[in-house]
């Protein structure tokens, strides 16, 4: 056996990492320990400071206690009880589905009835490692007390030990494992926490590479959708999902949504740098060094209105819309008729989306920039945003747009209009 990612086989025949791919998996939890323990430092050493200037005592009893909650790991705490199949409605595991429902998602149906979204649940439930990054997640971004926050590391911490199970069993990593992994980066990206993020998407292409090289060819179909949906995220620069190595893996594997989509940062980018984006949005005659990626832009475009999937098509509608709300003479389109596209897109959507997903969508924004005021359409936009912010608020959160904002700071047009129309329907509220 050697250490270039051959086949083995456990007893009972399922197939298991090399000792190579083994050592890159527990190197990958090393640094998501490392770069959570950094993270809490400094949040710890930031509250002290701050309340060191008003009250030195409280401030080092309330660091005290906080260091001594954390020391609670996951091996004195047993897993959370999963939710069985065999379980009849009114059992307690069904009620904790349900609290689990409303907790991640705010959703307060007795039972989901739709199949893919009762699939995702399933993935959801099948394995603890998945449940525990799900609440994890969840806790982490209910609110930003202290309570909820302690929560949270207690779910990741099982989440964690959990994952170090697996990777320790050398099984190939499961669709449940990269589930979890892409879960915990969503959990780091809403805590605004770069490194962690950045080291669970590193796990999570490390995971795409060996289950590719031990034979497993077939990716998650979510894992591909949440990246394409991600795609206007990181032409804004503040991606939840979409890596380019992750991307990288996802095109050698054949995927034409994917492929299609890969150029189009850097054609943007050289548009940018050719054309430039003044304050009025409109752009000069295009000359020679911009035909090359307008030219690709606008191929792309209409190669990405062949696909009929409801994540490809908002995907695209949102790249019209910003193309065009960037360079109006360059792209001329209907942003009523766009506008309007991308919102029944959205309603086709399957699986209900928590409001931290909608928070962080700039979907929303676009399709209320491509609406008239008064509009049923930016009603529709408008009504999703003004509730999940409400939703945050009313948990303590004092700016739940927050990383939206951060994003849209490098569009300056795109940000200063958002703005502008946010403050007009909200009246400043908001």
């Amino acid at each position: 056996m050697n250490q270039q990612g051959l086949v083995f086989l456990n007893a009972t025949g399922a197939p298991v990492l090399s000792r190579a791919d083994s050592r890159q998996m527990r190197a990958y939890i090393t640094k998501s320990n490392f770069a959570k323990r950094r993270q809490r430092i400094s949040k710890e050493e930031i509250k002290g400071n701050e309340g060191s200037k008003k009250a030195p005592q409280q401030a080092l009893h309330r660091r005290k206690r906080c260091q001594q909650k954390s020391q609670q790991t996951a091996s004195e705490a047993s897993p959370t009880k999963l939710p069985t199949r065999e379980s009849p409605p009114c059992a307690p595991s069904m009620q904790l589905l349900r609290n689990f429902r409303y907790l991640v998602f705010l959703d307060i149906r007795p039972t989901v009835q739709d199949p893919v979204e009762k699939a995702w649940f399933d993935l959801i439930t099948s394995e603890p490692v998945v449940f525990e990054a799900s609440l994890a997640g969840g806790m982490r971004c209910w609110g930003p007390d202290e309570e909820s926050q302690q929560n949270a590391d207690l779910h990741l911490s099982r989440a964690t030990k959990l994952l170090v199970e697996r990777i320790s069993c050398e099984q190939v990593p499961s669709d449940a494992m990269i589930g979890a992994v892409m879960t915990m980066a969503f959990g780091e990206r809403m805590a605004d926490n770069d490194e962690a993020w950045n080291v669970h998407m590193e796990g999570l292409i490390k995971m795409m590479q060996q289950r590719r090289r031990h034979g497993a060819s077939s990716l998650p179909p979510i894992l591909r959708s949440l990246v394409a949906l991600d795609f206007m995220n990181h032409v804004l620069g503040f991606p939840r999902f979409y890596h380019t190595k992750v991307v990288d893996i996802l095109s050698s594997h054949g995927d034409q949504v994917i492929s299609t989509l890969t150029p189009i940062p850097a054609d943007i980018s050289l548009l940018k740098t050719a054309v430039g984006a003044p304050k009025t949005g409109h752009a000069g005659r295009a000359s020679h060094d911009v035909e090359g990626p307008l030219q690709r832009l606008r191929l792309a475009t209409r190669a990405l209105r062949e696909f009929n999937e409801p994540y490809v098509k908002v995907t695209s509608r949102s790249l019209e819309i910003y193309l065009n709300l960037v360079w109006p003479l360059l792209f001329p389109t209907n942003l009523k008729s766009v506008g309007g596209e991308l919102k029944d897109a959205i309603s086709e959507f399957r699986i209900k989306a928590c409001p931290y997903m909608d928070l962080t969508s700039p979907h929303y924004i676009l399709g209320l920039l491509a609406t008239d005021k008064g509009s049923e359409a930016r009603s529709w936009f408008l009504d999703r945003l003004k509730g999940s912010v409400q939703v945050m608020r009313q948990r303590g959160w004092s700016d739940p747009l927050s990383l939206m904002k951060r994003g849209l700071v490098h569009e300056p047009l795109v940000h200063h209009e958002f703005m502008a129309i946010w403050g007009d329907e909200t009246n400043g509220l908001m």
